[in-house]
């Protein structure tokens, strides 16, 4: 579904992001993790044809198929625009403009089928929320709407962007499960080695702009050999001690 082809992301000069190579299937959620600065979210900008101005990507980008690198997303086919779910959920929604009319307008569908769709990100109540503009919901509420818009996308691949960082652990969980309800072919973006390996299959793992690492999430988890990913999941166990890597991969 994703093939990523030696990409490099440079501003001016300076090299942020080095030969980055990796592949996601049809279907398969994989967990892009690093550091703040490792150049994981400007990789899934390249990968989205959104990269910021004076920032420039050489490689290759194909999605579903359909060579994109250097596309900006509404010049590409309809089959290769990934949806993407921001971190930010209050930038990324309309203030002005009701959650139903906001969540109709991919979608083009009826108002159930909208209440459908919050209620696939755990919405037990959706009327109530149809109504209401952005600034009336709570942070994780405001995140499963933009999960909710992502999926009425109907795209092939999401691009998750650090979407559980602003979270409680409650919340974090329900955001956690809506994703998880996602089909399709997903790329998650966090620093979060726990949160990563209860929905990922897959993990890669960037520092200074490259992958340093990358495998099956439960030999990541349980045999690191990257000093960074060490340093990651030693973290991970320090925050939560009585939630084991192990469990996580269980569920």
């Amino acid at each position: 579904m994703l093939v990523v082809d030696q990409l490099c992301v440079d501003a001016g000069r300076t090299r942020i992001v080095d030969e980055v190579s990796f592949e996601i299937a049809a279907g398969q959620r994989v967990g892009l993790l690093g550091a703040s600065g490792s150049g994981k979210s400007l990789t899934a900008s390249a990968i989205i044809g959104h990269l910021p101005p004076g920032i420039t990507s050489t490689g290759g980008i194909t999605i579903n198929g359909h060579d994109v690198a250097g596309i900006a997303t509404p010049r590409r086919h309809r089959a290769a625009r990934p949806a993407m779910v921001f971190q930010d959920s209050a930038t990324a929604l309309n203030p002005m403009v009701t959650v139903g009319a906001q969540l109709s307008a991919p979608a083009r569908s009826s108002k159930s089928d909208v209440a459908d769709l919050l209620e696939q990100v755990g919405f037990r109540e959706p009327g109530c929320i149809l109504g209401s503009h952005p600034l009336e919901l709570s942070g994780g509420q405001r995140q499963r709407v933009c999960i909710a818009l992502a999926i009425a996308c109907r795209s092939p691949l999401l691009v998750a962007d650090e979407p559980t960082t602003a979270l409680d652990v409650v919340t974090q969980a329900r955001v956690l499960d809506a994703l998880k309800a996602v089909d399709g072919a997903m790329l998650f973006i966090t620093h979060d080695v726990a949160v990563a390996s209860q929905l990922c299959d897959r993990l890669i793992v960037m520092e200074r702009g490259r992958i340093v690492e990358q495998g099956v999430t439960a030999d990541i988890v349980e045999r690191p050999t990257a000093e960074l990913t060490k340093a990651l999941v030693a973290r991970a166990h320090a925050a939560d001690p009585l939630r084991a890597l192990s469990e996580s991969l269980s569920r």
